[in-house]
């Protein structure tokens, strides 16, 4: 495992599609990593609830963050993710979890919720381990 305050620290200073969309990450752990964002009106849809895209991102940052915890670096192969309710709110917070890993692959798991613990959406994601990162 990587040290999870570097880890943190990396993500929430120096990716820079997180830093543009307000989302950071909040804890990290092996295997698992938290993250939230503050909706505003930069975050939303038509509609006025928090944006698919940002809600993917979310998640992806939050599976990918927790892959990454395990030692090597990974970029998301493929993703799988269902809206289940509107983000609303002020706040909305992601999960994501490695469920397995082999050699050269992670399969991990995030949810979002809403300020009220709601399930806004689920995602899996396969993430594949690069070469020459490991340790990174």
């Amino acid at each position: 495992m990587v040290d999870a305050e570097w880890l943190k620290n990396r993500v929430n200073r120096q990716e820079g599609f997180a830093l543009h969309n307000g989302i950071t990450v909040t804890r990290v752990a092996e295997g698992y990593c938290a993250c939230q964002v503050e909706l505003g009106a930069d975050k939303f849809n038509p509609h006025g609830f928090a944006h698919g895209g940002l809600l993917f991102a979310m998640c992806d940052t939050a599976a990918g963050t927790a892959a990454t915890s395990l030692g090597r670096g990974v970029v998301t192969r493929s993703a799988d993710i269902h809206f289940l309710r509107p983000g609303t709110g002020r706040i909305i917070t992601a999960e994501g979890r490695v469920a397995d890993h082999g050699r050269t692959h992670a399969y991990c798991t995030a949810e979002a919720r809403n300020e009220r613990g709601e399930l806004v959406c689920c995602a899996s994601y396969e993430m594949v381990f690069l070469e020459g990162e490991e340790n990174v």
